[in-house]
């Protein structure tokens, strides 16, 4: 009487916690039933051969193992579905599926164990509805865990149209300039599809909440509103996401990923910004650490070159610039980007080695010419390796004059001029490497006032200067 009253009250009123702590042990349980019966399934087919004839009697085992794990998976499912946070529409037909299988599963047992021959091909027939039985019943699990588009996501179009379903929307763009994001579309819900709507979707609707779209996120809960335009602190989701994920209000729950700092920063950013529906990034006057933060999130802080897929170099070009002392280094494993070290050689720089350098420049992205001889005139040469990323000229006789020859080296992010004679043309080089972020100039001729003047307009670059 007393579990009577526990299930039955339960109904009425909200879940007991020992009934949802049963109900979670579904997705466990519900494999074994999926398991049972397609191996009994499978032994069925397999009785067509004669040396198979031997599983004949074990196979009402399999049947009765099916039935009853049937039985338990529908029970803690029922136990899970009290919970309220699923689509009901769904979850009657999930619940009436599991229990049709249990019925078709239990006659399957009676009829191996009493060997009854069921009228015209009718084992055949209940073998073949349980098992599409088991794949719907699978289907609609994935749809109340997942979402209802879970399985056809990135089904052809053909067979979305056969499911019913439109077709696949067409992708937005990726965005490779920051002015082009949109500040919804482009940051604030490829979060929320990645971290959050696989618990809360129009079958699942973990506390009553839909974050699929901005309309839906913006009705809020079972508690109200959980984004406040404007307030950070109160607004419920941003609060649930930056708790400790030992927390039992902490989102995402049930060990999913987590939301990076980034992903958390944007977040709490646009919120403060009256979370608009849709409008450009950076006319809402981000600053700086935002702007990194959103270039973080949409790889632009990547250099785009590693994206690009290159073509191996020729073989006598690696061999002559290894006779005439670099050291060639591939730098990715399905790449053929490279670097080419000088530095180690006994041998004096030349004209003809830097033009054999040269037909490297679109695999050559790291270049060491440290204490190698360098001079003015061969910058010339240098600045043609226009995917450069990395260069060392440290310890060598370079001057303004040939500083000036290196502007166009537009994807230089690490830039070493220790121990050079370079002074003035750093304030008209230097500003021209937008994805410059570390410059060394200790022991040049650069002075404080250079370097103030240099770090004045651009924060983000770190020199090293003593």
């Amino acid at each position: 009487m007393e579990l009577y009253n526990l299930i039955i009250g339960s109904v009425a009123e909200d879940p007991s916690d020992i009934l949802i702590f049963f109900g979670r042990i579904h997705p466990l349980v519900v494999h074994f039933p999926i398991g049972f019966l397609l191996l009994a399934a499978l032994v069925e087919l397999s009785l067509k051969k004669q040396h198979f004839q031997i599983l004949k009697n074990y196979t009402h085992y399999l049947w009765g193992l099916g039935a009853l794990s049937s039985l338990v998976a529908i029970l803690f499912g029922y136990f899970l579905s009290l919970s309220g946070d699923y689509n009901e529409n769904t979850v009657f037909l999930h619940k009436w599926s599991g229990i049709a299988l249990f019925v078709f599963s239990a006659i399957c047992y009676y009829a191996s164990k009493k060997q009854v021959r069921l009228p015209f091909y009718g084992k055949k027939v209940l073998i073949a509805v349980i098992v599409l039985t088991v794949f719907y019943t699978g289907h609609l699990g994935g749809n109340l865990t997942h979402g209802a588009t879970y399985l056809l996501e990135y089904a052809p179009n053909a067979i979305r149209s056969l499911a019913g379903m439109p077709k696949k929307a067409i992708p937005r763009k990726k965005v490779t300039v920051l002015d082009s994001a949109d500040v919804y579309l482009d940051l604030v819900s490829p979060i929320m599809v990645n971290k959050c709507v696989s618990c809360h979707n129009n079958d699942k609707k973990k506390g009553a909440l839909d974050l699929t779209t901005f309309e839906k996120l913006m009705q809020g809960g079972e508690n109200g509103d959980v984004i406040v335009p404007g307030d950070v602190e109160a607004s419920d989701f941003y609060r649930r996401i930056t708790l400790s994920e030992s927390h039992d209000d902490f989102m995402p729950a049930e060990g999913k990923r987590p939301l990076t700092e980034n992903e958390i920063a944007l977040i709490g950013w646009w919120i403060e910004n009256n979370v608009p529906s849709k409008g450009y990034f950076t006319q809402m006057t981000p600053d700086d650490d935002i702007v990194g933060r959103a270039k973080a999130y949409l790889g632009l802080d990547v250099n785009l070159l590693f994206k690009e897929k290159v073509n191996p170099p020729k073989k006598k070009v690696i061999d002559s610039l290894s006779n005439q002392g670099f050291v060639l280094t591939k730098l990715m494993k399905d790449n053929y980007y490279l670097e080419a070290n000088f530095s180690l050689s006994e041998k004096p720089i030349s004209e003809a080695s830097l033009e054999t350098l040269i037909q490297l420049k679109e695999q050559l992205i790291w270049l060491n010419m440290s204490h190698s001889g360098i001079k003015d005139e061969h910058l010339e040469k240098i600045g043609q390796l226009h995917k450069l990323i990395k260069l060392n000229l440290s310890r060598n006789h370079i001057t303004d004059q040939g500083l000036v020859q290196l502007s166009n080296l537009q994807n230089l992010e690490s830039l070493n001029l220790y121990a050079t004679k370079v002074s003035d043309s750093l304030l008209v080089v230097i500003p021209k490497f937008t994805k410059l972020n570390r410059l060394y100039l200790s022991s040049s001729n650069a002075n404080s006032k250079i370097i103030e003047q240099l770090q004045k307009g651009n924060e983000s670059l770190t020199i090293v200067f003593d």
